[in-house]
C-alpha cells in the first residue's frame, strides 16, 4: 500500500496538532521523548484503523444460513466479537457468527475469507516473531520484540511461530523430495530447463546440538556459487600462500539441515541439489572435510562431481604431527612443516605421506603419524591442490563451516539450552531458510495456512 501525498499531508497535520497539544506542558522535551510518543501514537492509530477496517469488511446483511463442513446448514446467530494479535498489538473486531445445530461447530465467514484465526497471531506479525526466534533465544526475542514493536509477546508465542516456520520449510523440502524422485518430473526438467549452472558448489558437514537426553549431530548442507574478489580486498592469512585460497568467495548460498542418519540425509542432499539444478549443471564441485560419510553420499548422488578435501583440514594434520615430532624445537618443527606443507599445497600427496612415514616408529609422534597417513591415503585423489588452484576451484570449506556455526552453534547451543528433537529441527530449518533468503516464500505459506477447525 502506497499512500498518496494528500492523505499523508492530512494525517501529518493532525499528528502535528496533537503532538503540539501533548507537548505544550513539556517545552523542553528531547527528540527521543518525542519519537517515543509518536511511535506509541502510530501504533494505537494502526490498531484502531485495522480494527475498524476488519469490522467494515463483514457483510452488512448476513445470510440467514450457510453450509457447514459436516454437510448440514449453519444458522446466523449474532455479530460476535473477536481479536487477533497484529503488528499493532491486540486488535478487536466484530463479525457475523453462525452455529450448526447438528455438529455444534461455529462459523465466521469473514475469518475464513481473510485467513484470520481469532485469538492467534496475524499473518502479518507471524514472520516477524518467527524471524526473531530464528535469530535469538526465544526469551531474548520476546524482550527485543517489546523494544522494537512495543508489543508484549510471550516467549512461548515466539517459539510457536518460529517452529511453525521450520515446519513450513520441512514441508517445502518434502515437496522437493517428491519431485526429485518422480521420473516424469525429472524428464520434464531435462526437456524444459534451458539455463543451467556452469559450475555449482556443494558442501556438507555436521555439528552437535544439545537435545534433552543426548547430543545429536545436526547435518548441514550448502549449495552455492563462487566469484573472484579483487586481490587488494583479500584479507591477510597467517601464511602468504594460503592467501591464494582467499581470492574466491561464495555467493547465492542456500542452506539445508536435519537431524538424520547419513543415508536419509542423502535424500535431502539430492532433492535440494535438484532445486539448485545441480543435476543439470555442467560441473558440480564438492568441498568438505575428510569424513567418510560425506564422500559416500557425494559419490552416490553426484558420481561425476569434483571432490576436494578442505585445505585447512588437510594442513592441520601436518601441524599436529610437527608439534608431536619436534616438541619444543620450534625451528625444526617449522622447517619440517614448511617443506611438507609446500608439497601438500602443490598436490604432491605421495611425498607428504612419505614424509609422515618417517615418524611411524617415533614414540612421541607415532599416533599423529598414523592419523595423518590414514587421512592422506584415503583422500589422496581429493588433494590435488596444485591442479585445483590452476583450474580456479575453491579449496576451502569455510562456507559450510560458517553455516554450521550460524545454524547450530549460534542458535541451538545457547547456555542451558536443551531441545526436543522436533524443536531443534524446526528452529534450525527456520534459521537455514532465513540465511538462504527464503523468508518471503515461508511468509506467503504462513499466510495461506488454513484456519484451525
Amino acid at each position: 500500500m502506497k499512500c498518496n501525498t494528500e492523505f499523508i499531508q492530512r494525517v501529518t497535520e493532525l499528528f502535528v496538532a496533537e503532538l503540539e497539544a501533548q507537548l505544550s506542558e513539556q517545552p523542553q522535551a528531547r527528540i527521543a521523548e518525542i519519537e517515543g510518543m509518536m511511535r506509541e501514537a502510530l501504533r494505537e492509530v494502526g490498531a484502531s484503523a485495522l480494527s475498524a477496517y476488519l469490522t467494515s469488511q463483514d457483510e452488512m446483511y448476513p445470510e440467514p444460513e450457510l453450509p457447514c463442513s459436516c454437510g448440514k446448514m449453519t444458522s446466523y446467530r449474532f455479530r460476535r466479537s473477536a481479536q487477533t494479535m497484529s503488528v499493532f498489538g491486540w486488535v478487536p473486531y466484530r463479525r457475523a457468527y453462525y452455529l450448526c445445530d447438528h455438529c455444534h461447530q461455529g462459523l465466521a465467514p469473514l475469518d475464513h475469507r481473510l485467513g484470520r484465526e481469532p485469538g492467534q497471531v496475524s499473518a502479518g506479525l507471524a514472520p516477524l516473531l518467527a524471524l526473531a526466534g530464528a535469530c535469538s533465544a526465544f526469551g531474548k526475542s520476546s524482550q527485543e520484540i517489546q523494544r522494537y514493536l512495543l508489543l508484549g509477546v510471550s516467549e512461548n508465542t515466539v517459539r510457536k511461530e518460529t517452529q511453525r516456520f521450520g515446519e513450513l520449510q520441512k514441508a517445502r523440502e518434502q515437496e522437493w523430495i517428491s519431485e526429485s524422485q518422480d521420473p516424469e518430473a525429472y524428464r520434464e526438467r531435462q526437456r524444459t530447463i534451458q539455463e543451467r549452472p556452469r559450475r555449482l558448489y556443494g558442501s556438507i558437514d555436521g555439528a552437535h546440538a544439545p537435545l534433552q537426553k543426548e547430543w545429536r549431530e545436526m547435518k548441514v548442507g550448502a549449495w552455492f556459487e563462487v566469484e573472484t574478489i579483487p586481490r587488494e580486498r583479500v584479507r591477510a592469512y597467517r601464511r602468504a600462500k594460503v592467501g591464494e585460497t582467499g581470492a574466491l568467495r561464495a555467493k547465492a548460498i542456500s542452506y539445508y539441515c536435519d537431524i538424520q542418519e547419513a543415508q536419509e540425509f542423502g535424500v535431502l542432499v539430492w532433492a535440494t541439489g535438484c532445486q539448485r539444478r545441480a543435476d543439470l549443471a555442467e560441473e558440480v564441485v564438492f568441498v568438505a572435510d575428510g569424513a567418510a560419510w560425506i564422500w559416500k553420499l557425494v559419490s552416490f548422488y553426484f558420481p561425476k562431481a569434483v571432490q576436494i578435501v578442505d585445505w585447512h583440514h588437510a594442513e592441520d594434520y601436518l601441524t599436529a604431527l610437527a608439534q608431536a615430532a619436534f616438541g619444543e624445537d620450534e625451528t625444526a618443527a617449522n622447517e619440517w612443516f614448511e617443506r611438507v606443507s609446500t608439497d601438500l599445497w602443490e598436490g604432491e600427496v605421495k611425498q607428504v605421506i612419505a614424509a609422515c612415514r618417517e615418524y611411524e616408529e617415533d614414540p612421541r609422534a607415532q599416533q599423529e603419524a598414523h592419523r595423518a597417513i590414514s587421512y592422506y591415503t584415503h583422500n589422496q585423489h581429493r588433494m590435488d591442490y596444485g591442479r585445483f588452484r590452476r583450474e580456479g576451484y575453491m579449496i576451502g570449506s569455510g562456507t559450510i563451516e560458517s553455516g554450521c556455526k550460524q545454524i547450530v552453534t549460534h542458535r541451538l547451543k545457547r547456555s542451558g539450552a536443551r531441545w526436543s528433537e522436533e524443536g531443534a529441527r524446526a528452529t534450525a530449518k527456520a534459521r537455514a531458510a532465513w540465511l538462504s533468503g527464503d523468508w518471503e516464500e515461508l511468509s506467503t505459506r504462513r499466510s495461506e495456512l488454513p484456519l484451525a477447525v
